[in-house]
């Protein structure tokens, strides 16, 4: 996509400040890495398309296969529905960790009620242990 649009673009001023502004507007749709996300960065859509990134430690509006997560809010980038912090419990060893739903592969050894789960009061939180 990037390809195509410095291809149109050619190489005038006003093209090459379209094409940059372009790529800023990309760079911003993409966000801060996972590992550095935290609760107020960047929200990113996950999906369920081959070849999507695996996030972790990272907001977004929906919850992709082998993912769980440890937070829930509402946000207006997910067009008022909820946002997950998600956890990737595929390629992390989530033991120990609280989180809102036990993902696959995994059991519980704890859980109490707690507000991170539910945006409109208490929710169950579970400690993970990795079967």
């Amino acid at each position: 996509m990037i390809r195509k649009l410095l291809r149109r673009a050619g190489t005038t001023p006003a093209a090459t400040a379209l094409a940059a502004a372009a790529l800023a507007a990309a760079a911003l749709a993409v966000g801060a890495s996972a590992a550095e996300a935290g609760p107020g960065d960047q929200v990113r859509s996950a999906g369920q398309d081959v070849g999507v990134t695996r996030v972790h430690r990272a907001w977004a509006c929906d919850i992709p296969a082998g993912h769980t997560y440890s937070s829930v809010r509402i946000n207006t980038r997910c067009a008022w529905r909820y946002e997950y912090y998600l956890l990737d419990a595929v390629n992390y060893n989530l033991t120990g960790t609280y989180a809102c739903s036990i993902p696959s592969g995994y059991t519980y050894t704890a859980s109490q009620l707690g507000s991170n789960c539910s945006t409109s009061g208490s929710g169950y939180e579970y400690r993970l242990l990795r079967l």
